[in-house]
């Protein structure tokens, strides 16, 4: 994979070069970064609904086979297949290397990852080695376009060494044939809808000026790495002709780049992570960078071109990456999702679009020293971005502390390899840190503070001491204690995440219910991401939507939509009487009428047994949500129609549905045959298919002409007093038995 990555590179860059003018490369760079945004976001949907497993080693063979179909091109009409193959790499390329690692880090446990990582890395060492050398001795006796075949041959071993991965079995993705211990059916948890964890990351970024920070550094890193790019190429088609000299230059500057960047990350990233940091070690790159490109406009020639653009390759993939990958340590798992793939793919994207931009707008002005120019402006935007990844030191140890503290983020100290990490974990077990974390976090003037200032360092260690003291009563196995704790006020930001395991503690679980629904709006992302972790315990999860269901706000239908697809019943109950209660409450918050439909079918499609085995083990607050559920079915009604009835609540009128839910519960042949031809009449084709086994229809195969939706509703409206009466006589009856 690594050979055909430097391979591919060096054959991409000089069979371009070899076929049109450099002026065409801004061009070139634009068009592929766009087109890599589109596929990158289209690859997010795929992985998230087929998995690594499925799409990875298919995207390689289809790679393999894309490559013979551009060898065949050049045969005819090798300018456009150098463009072809120019996007072909600059798509599939890093998108393919970011799905193998993917599945590496889903393979294998940390632990085991640790070990294996070392391997890997080293293989890929050679991988790199082997695909430069190839591509020089290509160069020097076949034609370029030879090296297209080995490419492909490379990617489809790729795919058959990929494909023999074997993922181990998710707990939670049962047989659909098979019961989860509350006898549903084993159904696969889904990750968050990609809308939802799109969202998230947009609302995280326009919010945190430390996320701001890293895109910003990766934006302005990306932008120089492109314009310095732009100028080495350039200079390099002037001063060589031939695609085999091209070629050989190419191979060997990718393959001393890659020995470079081995010994460098070996010699000198883990001293600079321990020695000065993640921030300051990440500096490095805009610092070497602004220097290097800085020599270069001021004495311009190949040599110092390729000595700026060997110093920017060799720091971003060494000290640069080292320190940038631990950067993102503090940002939760949830938000990281999103905000790691806008930095990663589509900031750097965005940067070669810039990177574009700027180029072209230099040569449409004219200017004789074109990349002169482009040097100085990467020097300019280096030195910002050197301001900036100092910057980011003090967000990354004041949002670690943070995390730790609210267990956003959890760490090993055993795994952190740098001091600045380590000491911000130690620091934080004690109650001076948080008084420094609530000193970032409340920056307002706090009642009886100073007139007209920020908090005295005295007031700031007596909220730190008091929240420190909160947060140990609510850990303590004592109700009293936590009860006392609950009843102390409205829930901070910080507090919430100590809350919600307590929903899982009986004792407490109603005071616990009480304090998360008073808590505010800022409690609704961490219980959406507890109801959506299949790792959190069954007994949280089930009543977590208990409390969404009282915020009315976009971000708890989508939390309680995604629940619908949770492997345990009781938890898709409760998210189905929690948006049945919001949309009642909310007259804005709706429900689209596909996905409604969609649960539907999921549940009617469990199996008669599995159907009949559902039971509820709480009785909760939220009886009065059912839109469909009486006291006069409390103990008849089967819990999974119900559940079927109140996501069709979701998208169909109530109140027929309500009597009808009613009528199929009498003993009366004509008010449950009422019952049902409504229900024949209002449901979609796939649904009444699908639902009409589990209501024990006795009506003859061939009815008679179908009436008129109008008179079917009217009658059912008519039989409502007649199904309630019916209704109380056999709840009267029942209860004579009984005495």
């Amino acid at each position: 994979m690594i050979g055909f990555q430097v391979g591919a590179k060096a054959t991409r860059d000089a069979f371009f070069l070899s076929m049109y003018p450099v002026q065409w490369l801004p061009a070139m760079m634009a068009v592929t970064a766009a087109l890599a945004l589109f596929l990158a976001y289209a690859s997010t949907r795929v992985l998230s609904r087929l998995g690594p497993e499925r799409v990875i080693p298919a995207a390689f063979a289809a790679s393999g086979a894309l490559l013979f179909v551009e060898w065949a091109v050049s045969f005819v009409a090798p300018g456009p297949a150098s463009i072809l193959l120019y996007i072909h790499y600059g798509c599939l390329g890093a998108l393919l290397v970011s799905g193998f690692w993917q599945l590496v880090n889903e393979r294998f446990d940390p632990r085991t990852a640790k070990r294996q990582l070392g391997r890997l890395a080293a293989a890929g060492t050679v991988g790199g080695l082997v695909g430069g050398l190839a591509a020089s001795q290509v160069g020097r006796v076949l034609p370029l376009t030879a090296m297209i075949p080995m490419l492909a041959a490379l990617h489809l071993t790729c795919a058959i060494a990929i494909g023999r991965i074997r993922l181990p079995a998710d707990p939670a993705a049962l047989a659909p044939a098979s019961l989860s211990p509350d006898g549903t059916p084993g159904t696969p948890t889904p990750p968050p809808r990609p809308e939802v964890e799109v969202a998230m990351g947009a609302h995280a970024v326009a919010k945190n000026p430390y996320i701001r920070g890293l895109i910003g550094l990766v934006l302005l890193a990306t932008v120089s790495e492109g314009l310095i790019d732009l100028v080495l190429k350039g200079r390099a088609s002037l001063a060589m002709t031939g695609q085999g000299r091209l070629l050989e230059f190419f191979a060997y500057f990718y393959t001393a780049t890659s020995l470079l960047t081995v010994l460098v990350q070996a010699a000198m990233s883990r001293w600079m992570l321990e020695r000065l940091g993640p921030a300051r070690a990440a500096s490095a790159l805009p610092a070497g960078v602004a220097i290097a490109s800085a020599v270069a406009a001021a004495a311009p020639g190949l040599g110092t071109t390729i000595a700026a653009r060997a110093a920017e390759t060799v720091l971003s993939n060494s000290l640069f990456r080292a320190g940038y990958e631990v950067l993102f340590t503090p940002v939760p798992r949830r938000e990281k999702r999103a905000i790691k793939s806008l930095a990663d793919v589509g900031t750097s994207r965005m940067g070669d679009i810039l990177a574009a931009g700027i180029a072209q707008a230099v040569l449409l002005f004219g200017m004789r020293h074109a990349g002169t120019a482009l040097l100085g402006i990467a020097a300019v935007l280096s030195i910002f971005g050197f301001v900036i990844a100092l910057s980011l030191h003090r967000g990354y140890v004041s949002t670690l502390a943070r995390g730790l503290v609210s267990r956003a983020v959890q760490l090993d100290i055993s795994d952190v390899q740098d001091s600045t990490t380590r000491s911000t974990v130690l620091q934080t077990l004690g109650p001076m840190a948080l008084s420094q974390i609530l000193r970032l976090q409340q920056p307002q003037r706090r009642p009886g503070s100073a007139e007209g200032g920020a908090p005295t360092a005295q007031e700031d260690l007596e909220a730190a001491a008091a929240e420190l003291a909160l947060i140990r009563d609510l850990h303590s196995r004592d109700p009293a204690r936590v009860r006392r704790a609950l009843e102390a006020g409205r829930l901070g930001d910080s507090i919430v995440p100590h809350v919600i395991p307590l929903l899982g503690w009986d004792e407490v679980a109603s005071d616990a219910l009480r304090a998360l629904r008073h808590a505010g709006p800022h409690a609704i992302e961490p219980l959406v991401t507890a109801l959506l972790d299949p790792e959190i315990e069954f007994t949280i999860r089930r009543r977590v939507p208990l409390v969404l269901a009282t915020y009315v706000d976009r971000r708890a239908v989508d939390g309680l939509l995604g629940g619908l697809r949770d492997p345990r019943f009781e938890v898709r109950y409760r998210c189905g009487r929690g948006l049945a209660h919001l949309t009642e409450i909310g007259p804005d918050l709706t429900v689209p009428a596909e996905e409604a439909f969609a649960a539907v079918l999921r549940e009617v499609q469990a199996g008669a047994g599995v159907w009949e085995s559902r039971k509820v083990l709480d009785r909760m607050d939220d009886e009065s949500w059912s839109p469909v559920m009486d006291e006069l079915l409390r103990d008849r009604a089967n819990r999974s129609l119900e559940h079927v009835f109140t996501l069709l609540a979701l998208a169909l009128p109530r109140q027929p549905l309500r009597i009808a839910f009613k009528g199929l519960h009498t003993p009366d042949p004509l008010l449950r045959g009422t019952a049902l031809e409504y229900l024949e009449s209002s449901l979609p084709p796939e649904i009444r298919k699908a639902l009409w086994p589990y209501l024990e229809d006795s009506r003859p195969r061939r009815p008679g002409p179908a009436r008129a939706p109008e008179k079917v509703l009217n009658d059912l409206l008519d039989s409502s007093a007649s199904i309630v009466i019916r209704l109380e006589e056999l709840r009267r009856a029942g209860d004579e038995k009984r005495e």
